[in-house]
């Protein structure tokens, strides 16, 4: 292959780095000359490109993607691998290499896969965040965490704009079960079956209805209830006092608080607690 004419390629030679979560391991911009290329080769990193100009060919698991400006695609670690620019019409493009132990599991929320590789016509938002990351790089402290900042903000982007993740979490999660997990979640924040149903995108009614359904229980009894049971553990594992349980619990009256606990549980929450300091010599 031939060289290339213009290459600006940046890398973090901190070793230390292979055993962060998220790390950029290298990032570069590069104009090809005609039929310049890379490979057949192995990365042992994952590696992003964004095509700015021209067009270009990547070859990956015996598929042949032909490529132009606004397409981007992903070398995955230890898969051989071979790009290269077009001849009469040369690609530019951005990249950005990354790994680290939370790599994988980032990139399976997006719209890349192993077996497609490439995504079409991705816009300007994906070049302008490869582009932040290139942008960012430097080897002081700062400069290290603004670009694992950016290259976290490149990622969460192809995940909060795929496609799949999208198909897939409709597929998985219905509405009560979106509430549910919201109310583990945020027990402790004022929380409405109103909001619960805005969150999940579904009248009150048909929240109430499939909540049922789902866990034989109303949104607003499985609130108090899951309430309840984070107060009895604090109670039972803690010396706080019934108003400091209270609050944390999501329960701004303690007074309130107290009621709904014996409607519950049978007893006060002064009741519980001794009852539990009781039971734990017998349990020695």
């Amino acid at each position: 292959m031939k060289d290339a004419t213009s290459n600006i390629y940046k890398h973090s030679m901190k070793l230390e780095r292979r055993t962060a979560s998220l790390y950029v391991q290298n990032t570069g911009c590069q104009q090809c000359s005609p039929g310049y290329g890379w490979g057949p080769g192995v990365r042992d990193h994952f590696l992003l490109h964004h095509v700015l100009s021209g067009r270009g060919v990547y070859e990956c698991r015996d598929m042949r993607y032909e490529l132009s400006a606004g397409d981007a695609f992903l070398v995955y670690p230890n898969t051989s691998v071979r790009y290269y620019a077009h001849e009469a019409d040369p690609w530019e493009y951005v990249w950005v290499g990354f790994s680290g132990l939370e790599a994988e599991g980032c990139v399976e929320r997006t719209d890349f896969m192993p077996e497609e590789p490439v995504l079409r016509n991705c816009g300007r938002e994906l070049c302008e965040r490869v582009e932040a990351v290139y942008g960012s790089y430097g080897l002081s402290a700062w400069e290290g965490l603004e670009m694992t900042a950016r290259l976290y903000s490149l990622l969460s982007y192809l995940a909060r704009t795929s496609r799949r993740q999208k198909q897939e979490r409709g597929a998985a999660l219905d509405c009560a079960q979106l509430a549910a997990e919201y109310i583990i979640n945020h027990y402790e924040e004022p929380i409405t079956v109103e909001g619960l149903a805005a969150y999940a995108s579904v009248s009150h009614s048909s929240l109430y209805r499939r909540f049922v359904k789902r866990f034989q229980i109303s949104p607003k009894r499985f609130l108090l209830e899951y309430r309840i049971q984070r107060a009895c553990a604090l109670l039972k594992e803690t010396g706080y006092s019934i108003q400091e349980i209270s609050n944390s619990v999501g329960f701004e009256d303690p007074f309130y608080f107290s009621r709904a606990f014996k409607e519950v549980k049978g007893v006060s929450p002064r009741q519980y607690a001794a009852r539990r300091r009781e039971e734990e010599p017998a349990a020695e």
